[in-house]
């Protein structure tokens, strides 16, 4: 049998299939990746904040939409040639004609299927008098023939025509190449190898050149290796930093510098607008600044960023757009810094003692940058139309911070802001009932011990913090809709209403009404109710005295009311008087905490106290069910968007979303705070989340109060702190453990010794 043969395609037929195939397989992705989905453009309505820094922000954003426009143009008009061009393919794949003929010798020799061998003989010889080459007949012509009358007359040929096809039995298999047989040719041979070399030996190489050097060059999150370098040498030689000093460092990120970044754009006059604009900001300065925080790249973005913070205008617009492009990246150069500390703090081989308030500025720099302010300003300037004169009279009244001014009553309030429009001050109720107000509860467990709840010195602890989202201010109580729906009547009234404000009038009615009923809700909520695990407590014939855990529970239900009452004002002074009592103990079966208790119980608002108890678990434990508690907590896949509530930023030029920072600090025996855990973010929380902390308990048995913070990254105020009071036993020793001995060995042992045995003689 011989060889297999290779052949390439001589018409090009096949080829068209192979082009068909792998063109589909990529226009088909890359369709239904740009494929139009349809949204609808957003419209400004009145529930959007209407000052100044907001429409320009919009304005900034609607600029870049005639480039979106011809973009999503360019895409429609490549995708319709594309589609073009593969309907053309496919016309001209579906026209290729088909010419393979199996071998059949009634065919050749001109005979109905199934003829007789007399019949063949007869046909073979009168067309081999035409055809034979004797006689001028075409000699190839006169092959078939005769193969054909070998296959019908001879039993050995005709077997090998029903097995194989052919008279002459199996053939060499014949393999297409769907390439056109030009690319191997002599003419066309050489530039096409070429061609493959030059990809394969120089493109690829480059490419994947090119990608090694900026996976090396940029870390993980998109900061510069050598950034993170110069961040780590800092905070080494200063650990305990002051605001001042962050600034200063932030700005030394090579992210700044045109050599390591081409988005970066030196200008000319950099060298006269620069000057003016530092004489202005005193705390910028050049002296006594080493290398490379004294470079012109850090001067003018430390100028940028102060000027920045102290909400200065200036002079260019080339000015303000290198401002835009620092601020859309210094967000990420703080969490880089913070990463940094973390590592230094917590290093295993040479840690560094790095105070816990360089982690509270670090985390405070954020939100800085997104409201444009500094430490000494006051919180109420990241409300919109607030100025120097309310500022005044809000010190007057003893209203220093945004949740202070949220729970005021709405005549007092508007009457403290009278000199704002009723469009400004509705903009200052849409900003109060956007900010949030944080609930914190916490649970202390150990986990793969035996007593979950007993704290040891030492021992790894895990704590279970929940969190619950909600605004300072209710838009239904303050009336917010009712002024939002009056105005829009207006605008109607006017002229200037469309279809799409009717349809969101329409949708505000529904959204009152559920507003309403959640409002009821809420107030039923607020009423004591008998908690599921406490029993009911039965009647009694006599007139007897009530117990003593009926007088707990009546004051743990007016604490309770309290709270309830005090709710809209977080941070006001008199509730820093209301002492909470202690945790009332609870049965839960199995001896599992309850992670979902009463968030007003177990945590408040920024000054509030909680205690933790530990609970005693069930004595009698079986190991199934210490199986079953260890195996309990079951893993989710899911990812949760970090898209959770717009933040009112209209001079921070991205549309900025909270995030939270969890800080858990304590102070030990020798009255020296320490963090206990490194900084953690919760960046999925929209109404209700949970986080668990991980921590090594103190070295030294006692009572240890840590200090639960959660500080936002977008608004100045909002930062909200529980205490945890926690018990820390002395270490248990170490008991290895018994097995028990097997029945092999136990009839080992328990053989006796006999006299008499060969072990004697």
């Amino acid at each position: 049998m011989a060889r297999a043969s290779f052949e390439y395609d001589e018409v090009g037929n096949t080829f068209y299939y192979v082009l068909v195939a792998f063109y589909a397989l990529v226009l088909l992705p890359i369709t239904y990746y740009f494929f139009p989905t349809g949204e609808e453009v957003k419209k400004v309505t009145l529930r959007e904040c209407q000052c100044h820094g907001c429409g320009a922000k919009r304005q900034r954003k609607e600029a870049n939409k005639p480039w979106k426009r011809t973009k999503k143009i360019a895409i429609y008009v490549g995708l319709t040639v594309a589609w073009i061009i593969f309907a053309f393919l496919v016309k001209k794949m579906t026209e290729i004609e088909v010419k393979h003929e199996e071998y059949n010798p009634y065919t050749v020799l001109g005979l109905d299927q199934g003829a007789s061998t007399s019949e063949a003989k007869k046909a073979y010889h009168e067309l081999s008098k035409v055809h034979h080459p004797d006689r001028g007949g075409d000699p190839v012509r006169f092959d078939q023939l005769a193969k054909a009358y070998q296959a019908l007359t001879e039993e050995e040929a005709r077997k090998n025509w029903e097995l194989y096809g052919n008279p002459d039995g199996p053939q060499a298999k014949t393999f297409g190449i769907a390439l056109p047989k030009w690319l191997v040719s002599e003419k066309y041979g050489t530039p096409v190898l070429a061609l493959y070399g030059f990809i394969l030996l120089i493109i690829l190489p480059i490419v994947v050149g090119i990608w090694w050097y900026n996976l090396l060059k940029y870390r993980v999150d998109n900061v510069l290796s050598i950034t993170t370098n110069v961040f780590n040498c800092f905070i080494n030689m200063t650990p305990r930093m002051e605001i001042n000093r962050m600034l200063i460092i932030l700005s030394g990120a090579l992210e700044f510098f045109k050599h390591y970044n081409n988005d970066i754009i030196e200008r000319e006059t950099d060298d006269l607008d620069l000057p003016r604009l530092m004489k202005s900001l005193p705390k910028v300065t050049t002296k006594s600044l080493q290398h490379p925080l004294s470079m012109p790249y850090a001067v003018k973005a430390r100028i940028l960023i102060h000027a920045y913070l102290n909400r200065m205008p200036l002079e260019s617009a080339g000015l303000e757009e290198d401002q835009r492009y620092i601020l859309t990246r210094v967000i990420r150069l703080v969490e880089e810094m913070l990463t940094c500390s973390h590592s230094l703090a917590f290093s295993f081989h040479r840690p560094i003692k790095i105070p816990p308030e360089t982690f509270e500025k670090l985390i405070r720099l954020q939100p800085m940058f997104v409201q444009a302010l500094l430490p000494k300003n006051s919180p109420l300037l990241q409300l919109p139309h607030i100025t120097e004169y309310n500022l005044t009279h809000c010190r007057k009244n003893r209203i220093h911070t945004c949740a202070d001014l949220a729970s005021m009553q709405d005549d007092k309030r508007r009457t403290l802001l009278k000199t704002l429009t009723d469009e400004e001050y509705r903009d200052v109720l849409l900003v109060l009932a956007t900010m949030p107000r944080i609930e914190i509860s916490a649970n202390v467990i150990v986990e793969g011990e035996d007593d979950a709840h007993e704290v040891t010195a030492g021992c790894y602890v895990t704590l279970k913090v929940n969190l619950k989202r909600k605004t300072l201010m209710d838009p239904v109580v303050a009336g917010l809709d009712q002024r939002l729906k009056l105005d829009e009547h207006s605008q109607e009234g006017n002229g200037k209403g469309s279809d799409g404000e009717q349809m969101s009038e329409d949708s505000d009615d529904e959204r009152e009404g559920k507003d309403k009923d959640k409002n009821e809700d809420e107030q039923k909520e607020n009423k004591p109710k008998r908690k599921p695990w406490e029993k009911a407590p039965q009647k009694k014939k006599g007139g007897g005295t009530k117990k003593k855990g009926n007088k707990q529970q009546q004051h743990y239900q007016q604490n309770k009311i309290l709270k309830l009452q005090h709710a809209s004002s977080p941070s006001s002074p008199e509730e820093a008087d209301v002492k909470k009592e202690k945790k009332k103990k609870k049965e839960r079966e199995n001896g599992t905490p309850n992670e979902t208790g009463d968030s007003d119980e177990e945590g408040s608002i920024s000054g509030s106290d909680s205690e933790i108890i530990p609970e005693q678990p069930e004595k009698e434990r079986n190991d199934e069910e210490d199986w079953g508690e260890a195996h309990r907590k079951k893993v989710n896949f899911e990812t949760k968007s970090k898209q959770t509530h717009p933040v009112h930023s209209p001079y921070y030029p991205l549309e900025k979303y909270e995030w939270w920072w969890i800080l858990l600090t304590y102070v030990d025996k020798k009255e020296i705070c320490k963090l206990a855990c490194p900084v953690t973010p919760c960046r999925t929380l929209t109404d209700e989340t949970t986080t668990e902390l991980r921590f090594a308990a103190p070295g030294i048995k006692g009572f240890y109060t840590f200090a639960l913070s959660v500080k936002s990254d977008s608004y100045m105020d909002a930062d909200f702190t529980t205490d945890i009071k926690l018990e820390v036993k002395e270490e248990r020793p170490y008991e290895p453990v018994k097995y028990e001995d097997t029945e092999d060995n136990v009839l080992d042992d328990s053989e006796d010794y006999t006299e008499g045995s060969s072990d004697e003689d």
